[in-house]
């Protein structure tokens, strides 16, 4: 059998206003899951990828990464398994007039739709305090952080690279030789 409730008009009005004041917030929500911008590590890829091999110390890895978003991206730092700290470093003239390599304070900032070339003599990835030799052939794994804390993990495979004779020792922080530290 049907049964029949009665409910006032003074508890029906209230019911009412808040059922309409609820429902632009409903509707907002179900609507912002397609509408929500990508984190910074959905905006970008990564790609030509490498490590340069060492024994000890430091060691950089390089490639090209591409910002594919219509806002900017910072990429402020990293992980691996195969160093203790993953910094991204810049060359930069010294007071002296030479070139210094170091940290970027609160990462490299990828414009809109830019791309950024990290390369021995330039911008780069450093892999410091090795846990283990990389050695040529050998495959890395690295997790960038980006500046709203999302991260990306990439595959680098490592090989043995002179040409630019950089030194990535303990120190290196002082002059490199030439512009391509």
């Amino acid at each position: 059998m049907f049964s029949t409730t009665f409910v006032p008009s003074s508890v029906r009005r209230p019911l009412a206003v808040l059922a309409m004041a609820t429902l632009p917030i409903t509707l907002l929500a179900a609507c912002s899951s397609d509408d929500d911008p990508a984190t910074q590590a959905q905006s970008v890829t990564i790609s030509d990828q490498w490590v340069k091999s060492a024994d000890t110390g430091m060691t950089a890895a390089f490639g090209t990464v591409a910002n594919t978003s219509g806002t900017e991206v910072t990429l402020t730092g990293g992980t691996t398994e195969v160093a203790g700290r993953v910094e991204v470093h810049e060359m930069a003239a010294s007071d002296g007039g030479g070139m210094v390599m170091r940290l970027i304070e609160g990462g490299l900032d990828i414009g809109p739709e830019q791309t950024v070339e990290l390369r021995p003599g330039g911008n780069h990835i450093m892999l410091m305090d090795l846990r283990q030799p990389i050695k040529a052939g050998d495959t890395v794994t690295l997790t960038l952080r980006f500046g709203d804390g999302s991260t990306r993990e990439f595959v680098a495979r490592a090989r043995d690279f002179n040409g630019a004779r950089e030194d990535y020792a303990p120190g290196h922080g002082a002059p490199a030789a030439g512009t391509d530290g």
